[in-house]
């Protein structure tokens, strides 16, 4: 039979356990998402499994904020909004960033 002390650290170890649990799914999850030119079918084809794309996306930012504000984020990086934009509809906008401008060359005076 287990004590409270040996009961009271099973529940830290399992408290404990959740934070890096959440970061690496929510990892798992932005990395997928961010599939080079796959972002909007992926964000498209969410409803077939259930969850809207504003409803993950939420999700993700909800959980995203508070594990930052806890000091548990760890590099897991926040959502772009300007890039996946939530619309009315409970569907998600993929905004491809701006590609960044070439380094002007320096003209060469001979």
């Amino acid at each position: 039979m287990d004590t409270p002390h040996t009961t009271a650290a099973t529940i830290a170890e399992i408290i404990s356990s959740v934070p890096n649990f959440v970061v690496s799914q929510m990892s798992r999850a932005y990395a997928l998402a961010n599939t080079p030119d796959q972002q909007q079918a992926i964000l498209d084809a969410m409803p077939d499994f259930g969850v809207t794309p504003v409803q993950a996306l939420t999700l993700y930012v909800t959980m995203q904020t508070a594990l930052a504000s806890i000091g548990l984020a760890g590099n897991l990086p926040a959502a772009d909004l300007t890039i996946f934009q939530p619309q009315p509809d409970g569907s998600v906008l993929y905004v491809a960033p701006p590609s960044p401008e070439p380094e002007p060359t320096p003209d060469l005076e001979q």
